[in-house]
């Protein structure tokens, strides 16, 4: 028995069989282990996922149902049990947040062998939607070369541009649009909210200083200038019945006016579908009124085009928006401005300041011969001298009182010279001519010292004389045979106000005053010659590349996606 014993002590065989056994098992179990972890990972990685979805779609702010019956359908769409989901949300109207708990469960193959009957693992989620309040004016090149198939592209990618901005942010969204091209027209409804000089109210756009370049605000009480009402192209009169010039340096009515802090996008597409292209380019006056838009100081102008009878439903400013412009970096509150043009800043023109207002030097009689006796003569006090013109019919061939505004009723019912039932004669002082017969009549052709029609000769001011008369006429028709300098003094009452160096630095510095205050600035630069792009780079600012668009074909809706991904606020944040 000893001897067995000893030999079973000292034999060596089957000893490996044990200890492959136990490796075995142990692979066995460690395999095992690493299937059950893997199992588990891939049930936490499908719920994380399925819980990133819901979270970002129960945040979104155009989601109509309640944030748990979002959750909890996308967690059952992925095969999951949508009772291991809590949910907590929070919606303030400016940020709707939704955070999600829970846990992943699977069941042990293997680790219930080491007392590990299953795997938790704690999954969380949180998605926001910040909507801050977006106050946004979008500049728009409608110059010449804008023609063809890139005013249609700018068309489609600007009113895409609005819509998705307003999509279910009217509340929070105003967007101011202003067109321009050598000129930015105000509209009425604008001009009359920001007082613009009152020389003429014939058309509507506004010239800027260039110390205004260097500000963005507008002080209370002051005036904006406005551009001069006159046609400096065409070369002869063409019946316009009104009696008015045809071709004015500033587009009369509403075409391509501004339409400020609207939330309509139905007006806001349609003026944009409205827009053309024609003359010459500023980009420096469209940024100028953009910013102007941006600005506190024009608060009070949108309270009156909220408040005031005189403005029409469609241009009235929704009440969501009483208190904006807000000041700026205000908590809660973005202010962006997008420009985009196609070209380089160009001449910009308006009449000398000495002929935008005051007394000419062109008189007027005007004589119904025709059938008019049955029209009322003007009242006393009503024709700019007091006369009432008693039995001469003259009442009907007189202007009203009314700042530039030539039509009458004669003029109503009969053509310009044509059939004799009315005339219009011209008198035109020349000072300089040395002679005592200062006055050239038109109608007679000839000089004498008192204009055509004596005392009933009406003296015109500057804005009147150059809202009905265009330069060339003025110079080469009413006064052809008068005194040579006289004619090239008036034929030359217009001016070059700004040229391309001027406007460019204007331009650079109403955006770097823009941006200091922290207003965000996209620009566009579409097909734009070099001169072009370097301006929108340098108002897009230094660092700011991402913040300037290249567009060298006819892809402009891209950029404007580009700008809209940055002005939208949806991410998720853990």
């Amino acid at each position: 028995m000893a001897s067995s014993v000893s030999s079973f002590h000292t034999k060596e065989d089957g000893s490996l069989t044990i200890f492959g056994l136990i490796m075995f098992f142990l692979m066995m179990v460690g395999a095992g282990v690493a299937l059950d972890i893997m199992r588990a990972e891939v049930a936490r990685t499908d719920l994380q996922n399925a819980v990133d979805r819901a979270v970002l779609s129960a945040a979104s702010k155009k989601q109509t149902r309640d944030a748990e019956t979002v959750v909890k359908d996308f967690v059952r769409a992925a095969g999951l049990d949508p009772d291991t989901v809590s949910v907590d949300s929070y919606d303030d109207g400016s940020l709707r947040r939704v955070s999600i708990a829970s846990e992943s469960r699977t069941n042990s193959l293997f680790l219930d062998l080491l007392g590990v009957d299953e795997l938790v693992q704690p999954i969380s989620s949180e998605a926001r939607e910040v909507r801050t309040e977006l106050e946004l004016s979008l500049v728009l090149d409608i110059s010449g070369s804008m023609g063809g198939a890139k005013i249609n592209s700018l068309r489609s990618a600007a009113s895409s541009f609005v819509d998705e901005l307003l999509d279910g942010r009217e509340d929070l969204t105003s967007i101011s649009l202003v067109p321009y091209n050598d000129r930015v027209n105000a509209g009425s409804v604008v001009a009359n909210v920001f007082n613009l000089t009152d020389e003429h109210t014939l058309s509507n756009c506004v010239v800027f200083s260039d110390a205004e370049f260097q500000r963005l605000d507008q002080p209370d009480g002051t005036e904006l200038q406005r551009m001069g009402h006159f046609d400096f192209r065409t070369s002869y009169n063409d019946g316009n019945p009104a009696g008015l010039v045809t071709n004015p340096n500033c587009v009369t009515g509403e075409y391509g006016a501004i339409v400020p802090w609207s939330n309509d996008v139905t007006l806001l597409q349609n003026r944009i579908a409205g827009l053309g292209a024609s003359h010459w380019t500023a980009m420096d006056l469209g940024v100028k009124w953009g910013t102007l838009l941006l600005d506190p100081s024009s608060r009070d102008e949108l309270l009156t085009m909220n408040t005031s009878a005189d403005v029409p439903d469609e241009l009235r400013v929704d009440s969501e928006f009483l208190g904006r412009p807000a000041d700026y970096r205000q908590a809660g509150t973005d202010k962006v401005l997008v420009v985009m043009t196609d070209g380089v800043n160009t001449t910009q023109w308006d009449l000398k300041p000495s002929r935008k207002s005051g007394p000419s030097a062109i008189y007027v009689e005007r004589v119904c011969v025709g059938n008019c006796t049955d029209l009322p003569d003007v009242a006393a006090g009503e024709a700019p001298n007091g006369n009432t013109f008693g039995a001469k019919g003259l009442g009907c061939g007189t202007r009203t009182v009314a700042t530039a505004e030539f039509y009458d009723q004669c003029r109503a019912q009969f053509d310009d010279d044509v059939d004799g039932n009315w005339e219009i004669r011209y008198s035109v002082y020349s000072p300089a001519r040395p002679n005592s017969n200062k006055f050239w009549r038109d109608a007679t052709n000839s000089w004498a010292n008192s204009p055509q029609g004596g005392n009933n000769a009406v003296r015109l001011d500057w804005a009147e004389v150059f809202g009905s008369i265009s330069m060339s006429t003025l110079a080469n028709e009413i006064m052809a045979g008068s005194h040579y300098d006289t004619r090239v003094d008036y034929f030359y009452s217009w001016e070059s106000t700004h040229g391309q160096s001027r406007a460019d630095n204007n331009l650079s510095n109403i955006c770097a005053r823009a941006r200091a205050q922290g207003v965000v600035i996209f620009t566009i630069a579409f097909q734009a010659p070099q001169a072009g792009q370097d301006a929108m780079r340098d108002c897009a600012g230094a660092g700011n590349q991402s913040k300037y668009f290249d567009v060298a074909g006819l892809d402009i809706e891209t950029a404007f996606d580009d700008i809209l991904a940055s002005v939208t606020r949806l991410r998720l944040s853990q």
